[in-house]
């Protein structure tokens, strides 16, 4: 896949950044998993027409940094350098101190001057280029929940999270009486936001201590996506600053509620709704569509939940989904479809990925699950009524990121949707992840096995 260069756009934003009186750019890279790395350089070499180079270990470290070799990046190809190249779609520019910076997201381009297949960007931009064809855009807007404490670093040094104070004793839903976080952090967050040049639609606190949902409005794929991984890069940064620290761990403590992803989406064609039919329910078009994330939601679950922790929050009667049903307005469903209160807010909400899902990986599986339901005409089946955990015509989810990888590497329909590059090398980055907690499990006693057996046995 070509990269969509644009050098006289490029050339012409950087004389108008020059004439603001900036005078570098921080050039960020989506990873796999779901951040963006990257560096501060000068406005002329970061909004170059030919890139700059980075180098290809970025899609060959885990979370934690730890280092894995792939037939991409490794000792034997001497771990050489990509190219990056500024989008200018995605320059913003935010205050710092007294000075401003500029933002650029960068596409990740391959020696043969191809887009890096590996690249997050990439796969969402071939996913959009697959679905095409069958004439609809796809719309997306994300809903992120997160846990605030009270920053402390010494504590977090010392593996002692559980120790850190939330910012109130509340832990009540849509509570005003959560000032702090609400007034606090919030309203820092709407400035933030908008000097970065991004629109947050809602605010508000969640059921739990320290926690606070955030949703930000329905954009094209691409754009959406952009949002979304800037938005949790600036958020943690206004925590920071204001004294908290912000997570998007999916289930950082059992008695806590999780950190969901939620994200709503909608199918239009000729500028025109399309997920309803004339009658106020469904088209056979949102039909489809709705079959289509539901038929590949299990292929697609190492996408929707990357972390060994990911599959805690898995829990229905915590409004987290356990298999990949869908209902109408049903909270316990994966799918929950929405058919009001008027045809341009028609969607439906997948409520199975959690914050700590890659907003591009999520969407792109999303746009492939759905494009395959229309392609092939799916029929979803009947909505599930109560409890759509308890619904058994619906697939189960994996329980597990080794079994949701497994999924992954086998599946067709991921493999012509993202291409066996990026699925081999996605699955083995999954399998890394779980080979480093088996060995954490095997070099230390758990506190319950002491409990349970030092005396008794």
């Amino acid at each position: 896949m070509k990269p969509d260069h644009r050098p006289d756009e490029l050339k012409q934003r950087l004389e108008q950044l020059k004439q603001a009186g900036l005078r570098q750019v921080e050039l960020q890279v989506p990873d796999l998993d779901g951040g963006l790395r990257g560096k501060i350089v000068p406005l002329e070499k970061g909004l170059s027409a030919s890139g700059g180079a980075f180098c290809t270990i970025l899609y060959g470290l885990t979370v934690g940094d730890d280092v894995y070799a792939s037939p991409h990046s490794s000792p034997e190809n001497g771990y050489p350098d990509n190219i990056i190249l500024a989008d200018p779609d995605t320059l913003a520019t935010i205050p710092v101190g007294e000075r401003s910076l500029a933002l650029a997201i960068c596409d990740t381009i391959s020696p043969d001057g191809t887009l890096c297949p590996l690249s997050p960007r990439t796969v969402l931009r071939q996913a959009l280029a697959q679905a095409e064809p069958l004439g609809f855009e796809m719309r997306f807007g994300f809903e992120y929940e997160i846990c605030l404490t009270k920053a402390d670093p010494e504590k977090l040094a010392a593996g002692a999270q559980y120790d850190l104070a939330p910012p109130s004793f509340r832990r009540n839903a849509y509570s005003l009486l959560r000032s702090e976080e609400i007034h606090q952090l919030g309203l820092e967050l709407y400035d933030r936001l908008a000097e970065a040049d991004i629109a947050l639609e809602a605010l508000h606190s969640e059921l739990g201590h320290g926690m606070m949902e955030i949703a930000l409005p329905p954009a094209p794929a691409l754009r959406a996506a952009d949002q979304a991984v800037r938005t949790k890069l600036l958020i943690k940064r206004a925590a920071h600053d204001l004294g908290y620290t912000a997570s998007f761990m999916a289930k950082w403590k059992i008695s806590e509620s999780g950190c969901g992803g939620h994200i709503h989406q909608s199918i239009w064609r000729d500028g025109a709704p399309a997920f309803l039919g004339a009658d106020g329910a469904l088209s056979e078009s949102g039909l489809a569509y709705v079959a289509g994330l539901s038929k590949t939601m299990p292929d697609f679950a190492a996408i929707f939940f990357p972390t060994i922790n990911s599959y805690r929050r898995l829990d229905a009667g915590a409004w987290a989904p356990e298999n990949a049903a869908w209902g109408i307005d049903n909270r316990s469903a994966a799918l929950r479809v929405i058919t009001g209160p008027t045809p341009k807010a028609a969607r439906v909400e997948h409520r199975a990925p959690g914050a700590d899902s890659n907003p591009y990986l999520a969407l792109a599986a999303m746009v492939a699950g759905g494009a395959h339901g229309l392609r092939e005409k799916l029929d979803p089946g009947a909505p599930a009524q109560g409890n759509a955990s308890e619904d058994t015509r619906f697939a189960a989810l994996p329980r597990s990121l080794d079994a949701a990888a497994s999924l992954f590497e086998a599946s067709d329909i991921a493999r012509q949707a993202f291409g066996d590059q990026f699925v081999d090398h996605f699955a083995l980055s999954r399998r890394e992840e779980w080979r480093l907690w088996q060995a954490h499990l095997e070099a230390h006693v758990s506190q319950w096995e002491l409990d349970r057996y030092f005396t008794s046995v």
